[in-house]
């Protein structure tokens, strides 16, 4: 079987990469295929065109997306890593769901219902910089709005590691219990 890994860091050497080449370690100790897309390293661009949409509404996909959507098929599932910047994820993994994750591929409308195409196993490895807090319920803030677009596109989606408090001054040792973390998280992910 084999993962599909989308990270949207600018830095090569970020915890963001290290967390998700973690993951892709213990996917492959498990027995199992992973692949990095590494989206600024890719060139990926997260603008959707106005000649783009319109293509939509006639169900034209460009070919920089149709090999997007051949990566996700090619797979049985999908891991975002990402770090939440503004409460957000970046703008070019946004981008990246927003332009390959499009009606006719990832869900389709039947009857009035909307109905998920993508039968994939998925995960996010989400850095924040900030710490949990008991007054605010910071999950469902930073995480919620992207496991609904997973859900919405049919997806089973396994519990998120959260990565509470990563900064550059953060404790080592706590990062390096991340680390790990998503290396038995990647060799659990087929289980």
């Amino acid at each position: 079987m084999k993962v599909l890994i989308v990270t949207a860091h600018p830095q090569q050497d970020s915890f963001t990469q290290a967390l998700a080449h973690s993951f892709a370690r213990g996917v492959e100790a498990s027995g199992h295929m992973a692949e990095i897309a590494n989206l600024y390293e890719e060139g990926f661009n997260p603008i959707v065109s106005v000649q783009e949409l319109q293509g939509w509404q006639q169900g034209n996909i460009s070919p920089e997306i149709r090999a997007e959507q051949e990566r996700i098929r090619s797979c049985n599932g999908l891991v975002l890593s990402y770090q939440v910047w503004w409460s957000t994820p970046p703008a070019i993994l946004t981008g990246w769901l927003q332009r390959v994750l499009t009606q006719g591929f990832a869900f389709q409308h039947v009857g009035a219902r909307t109905e998920g195409q993508l039968k994939l196993r998925a995960q996010m490895l989400v850095n924040i910089g900030s710490r949990q807090r008991q007054d605010v319920d910071l999950a469902t803030l930073y995480l919620e709005p992207m496991l609904g677009v997973l859900r919405y596109c049919g997806m089973d989606i396994l519990p998120t590691q959260a990565n509470w408090g990563v900064y550059p001054q953060a404790d080592r040792t706590a990062l390096e219990t991340y680390i790990e973390q998503a290396f038995e998280n990647g060799k659990r992910f087929f289980a």
